[in-house]
């Protein structure tokens, strides 16, 4: 018994003594002025000047929320509000009442076809955003006004003394509008 704890106690010794020799050694206290020349080698004049490329002098995407880099946008959506008016206004619309997209053109063909047909005037005040009620009469647009924007679908107009209402009909929710005059 004793001679199988000595040989066990032998094999344990070798297996930490070639474990301790694995490590690396301890960096020396003092000062190793070798190292610190092949770490700077510009500064010795191992180099040519020049040799490096100089560092870029603004290397930030974005300022101020900005892209800044070149060909990016001014004023894009991803400027913060706090530095674009027009991201600002965009912020504080509701968003059902942003526009629908309708051209200069369609939005004649929608007052022409709306002074054309016998809907009736409505004395009803609202503004895009504004949930209508259900019971309020609103009138399809014709054929060929939603064959030319198709965004039209499902959207409905009152026509008021100076403008003309959008509004989507399923919810009844006033998402634009379009001037008379």
């Amino acid at each position: 018994m004793i001679q199988r704890l000595s040989v066990s106690a032998a094999v344990l010794l070798a297996g930490l003594s070639a474990a301790a020799a694995q490590q690396a050694p301890a960096p020396a206290v003092g000062h190793n002025d070798q190292a610190k020349d092949q770490a700077k080698p510009a500064q010795n004049g191992a180099e040519e000047p020049g040799s490096r490329p100089a560092a870029p002098a603004n290397t930030n995407v974005f300022v101020d929320g900005k892209l800044a880099v070149p060909g990016a946008p001014t004023d894009s959506q991803t400027v913060p509000s706090k530095v674009s008016e027009r991201n600002a206004r965009l912020d504080a619309t509701p968003i059902m009442a942003l526009p629908l997209g309708l051209s200069d053109e369609q939005k004649h063909r929608i007052a022409d076809s709306v002074a054309k047909s016998d809907a009736p005037v409505s004395q009803i005040s609202a503004k895009p955003a504004d949930i209508l009620p259900a019971t309020t009469p609103v009138v399809e647009f014709s054929a060929d006004v939603k064959a030319d924007a198709p965004v039209l679908s499902d959207v409905s107009f009152i026509r008021t003394k100076d403008k003309i209402l959008l509004v989507r009909s399923p919810n009844m929710v006033v998402t634009g509008e379009v001037s008379t005059n």
